[in-house]
């Protein structure tokens, strides 16, 4: 029997309809006559990354930092009661419903439109339900039936899927790493959630900030001018105009007169090139394009847009929105060109080059009973994919002229079954213009503008575009939300500007690395790059902890920020003497060194530190607790790497 475990109840019903498993199980799952095939529906937050709550005892608060835990929790979600974790009964039951599924199963089949991030949690979830089966993939595009059933058929499994997860995994860390540290350091500043922080957050606020106050400088105004030609050829108006601009008004007046004594002669031109030519008006949308669309168009914030997006392919209305890719597979093309016979030159890409999803386009399904954010977005995508394939046939023609010794060229289109060669032509003028432009910065930032340029450092100015499903660490329009939602950003009828807020956030933050863009690129980059190789995960982790852990440690020892003292500690690591004294840690200032003054629950008294500095060790303290919330007894050492650990228990180093 195969397994097929879909993230939402509509999927489910979807790829049950494709399959032909119309019949119903006892706990309300889908099968087929001889039950070779069920389908079920998990939610897609059954599963998750422990919360640092988790870490903390069940505190909302993280004492110890920088925090970098030993291990990476994953598990079935658990609400907080009183310090203690706890799954709801009705989670359980789940998860025990899926075990008695997967104990069946000769296969167990993941149906999604996801990307990295979900295929990691989904191997949480098959590790919860005890699945020593084989594990594969189904990339949903379209929730049609013939592109279910061709995921189906031509469904992942193997090294490549195994691959995939472990980029999640990191991803997933680097969110959880990243947030709980950030959230925690400057909640010591200034109390809990008063700045909740995801991965791209800062850099994207630092560059808001940059692009608006640069748009607040006035330049000197540059005004420079050109002069143009409209003649005659060949039955078609042509426009020719010189590679040449004026910075003087006069200097180009001068030529304008020239010309005018030439108004309505006939002088020689050359036809200097000839090339067939299709033009595609558009792109087909992806996820980044509609989002930016959107905004524009119809003034939607991407949470609202996606939520009508998702929906919308739920229904079967459109294909995947969550899409990174504009282009369209080979297997299409017989299907496309039946239903848009202007699209048989549109170019189809190997199944190779976009083997995960596609570019966003309509169903053959009628739109029915859809909601007014649907409907709108569903006409908007319609019209998208309907300029899509709607191309130009004709031929390309450069003219070039000397008149009065200036340099003109232009273009002129003729159409596709026209005659025409290079080579000497007679061109009629029939108008001359002066014209001048200056250069302009707008007065204002526009979310769709900030959301372009963002995308277009995320998403395509790393080393090699991403084919996956766009995830969390790429959605720029998730990000921007965020910044508007937290109250980082001010949005008024499509204009966004930076709060007070935000100005805070960076008088912090903007200095340090975490508020570079590049460096987030090239961080996510690399983990993308363990989807595509052999690479261990750890050493990517371990760069990261090793990245943020100082960054961290300069938020929390800021002394603006908080209250310091200069102790009469010797620094273990540098010998510098005259370690600093902080709320929250004692830090050297010349190394970097530093020692929490909270431990596993326990505050460490000044003996305990001098004991740490001077002896790299401390006598056994009880108070420690553990994530059950019971206390025990431990010595703490320095190790070789100067963090502050538990001793092993063979290395004796105390009576």
């Amino acid at each position: 029997m195969n397994l097929v475990i879909a993230h939402s109840a509509q999927i489910a019903f979807a790829v049950s309809r494709a399959l032909n498993c119309t019949d119903r199980t006892e706990n309300g799952d889908y099968t087929n006559d001889t039950g070779s095939i069920v389908i079920t529906s998990v939610e897609s937050s059954l599963v998750e990354p422990a919360p640092f709550q988790y870490y903390a005892g069940g505190s909302d608060f993280i004492k110890t930092l920088p925090f970098i835990p030993k291990r990476y929790l994953y598990g079935i979600r658990a609400d907080n009661v009183g310090g203690k974790f706890k799954v709801s009964d009705e989670d359980k039951s789940t998860v025990v419903r899926l075990q008695a599924l997967v104990e069946q199963a000769a296969e167990v089949i993941f149906a999604s439109n996801n990307g990295s991030e979900a295929q990691a949690l989904f191997a949480i979830l098959c590790q919860a339900a005890k699945a020593g089966r084989r594990i594969s993939r189904m990339w949903l595009t379209t929730l049609s039936n013939r592109a279910i059933t061709y995921a189906y058929r031509n469904r992942e499994s193997g090294r490549n899927i195994t691959r995939i997860a472990r980029s999640g995994f990191v991803h997933h860390g680097m969110n959880f790493l990243f947030r709980a540290n950030v959230e925690q350091a400057f909640a010591q500043m200034y109390g809990k959630q008063s700045f909740p922080m995801e991965r791209m957050d800062i850099a994207a606020l630092w560059l808001l900030c940059n692009s608006y106050d640069n748009m607040k400088v006035k330049l000197p105004k540059k005004t420079r001018y050109g002069v143009g030609i409209t003649g005659n050829w060949n039955g078609k108006s042509v426009q020719l105009a010189p590679a040449e601009l004026w910075t003087k008004k006069s200097e180009a007046q001068s030529l304008y007169d020239k010309f005018m004594k030439l108004n309505g002669k006939t002088v020689m031109a050359e036809v200097v090139e000839v090339n067939p030519k299709v033009e595609w008006r558009h792109e087909l949308l992806n996820m980044v394009t509609l989002q930016e669309v959107a905004i524009e168009e119809l003034g939607f914030l991407p949470a609202r847009t996606m939520a009508a997006a998702d929906l919308l392919f739920e229904k079967g209305l459109i294909s995947s929105p969550r899409t990174s890719v504009s282009s369209l597979p080979h297997h299409l093309k017989r299907h496309i060109e039946r239903r848009f016979p202007e699209a048989k030159a549109f170019p189809f890409c190997p199944e190779e080059q976009i083997p995960y999803c596609h570019g966003i386009i309509t169903t053959e399904r009628t739109p029915l009973f859809l909601s007014d954010d649907e409907q709108r977005v569903y006409e908007l995508i319609n019209i998208r994919t309907e300029m899509a394939f709607d191309s130009a046939r004709c031929i390309e023609v450069g003219i070039a002229a000397n008149i009065e010794g200036v340099g003109l060229f232009g273009t002129a289109e003729l159409p596709d079954d026209a005659e025409c060669v290079t080579g000497n032509i007679e061109f009629t003028i029939s108008g001359v213009s002066i014209y001048s432009f200056s250069e302009h910065s707008p007065e204002t930032l526009t979310a769709a503008t900030f959301l372009h340029d963002l995308n277009e450092l995320v998403n395509t100015g790393g080393d090699t575009p991403s084919l996956l499903p766009v995830s969390s660490y790429r959605d720029c329009g998730a990000c921007l939300q965020r910044l508007i939602d937290n109250g980082f950003v001010k949005y008024l009828l499509g204009d966004i500007e930076p709060t007070e807020k935000a100005r805070v956030l960076l008088s912090h933050a903007g200095h340090l690395e975490l508020a570079d863009i590049g460096k987030y690129i090239t961080q996510i980059d690399e983990a993308d790059a363990l989807a595509e190789n052999r690479k261990p995960t750890k050493p990517v982790m371990r760069d990261y902890e090793n990245w943020l852990h100082p960054l961290i440690l300069s938020l929390i020892t800021d002394k603006k920020s908080f209250a310091s003292k200069v102790s009469g500690y010797t620094c273990p690591k540098c010998g510098n003497h005259g370690l600093t004294v902080f709320p929250a840690t004692i830090a050297c200032e010349c190394c970097g060194f530093s020692i929490p003054r909270h431990f596993h629950g326990y505050d460490l008294t000044d003996k305990d530190i001098e004991q740490l500095v001077r002896y790299k060790y401390t006598s056994p303290i009880y108070g420690f607790i553990d994530r059950k919330g019971r206390k025990f007894c431990e010595s703490l050492v320095i190790d070789n790497r100067f963090g502050v650990t538990f001793s092993a228990k063979a290395a004796k180093i105390y009576g």
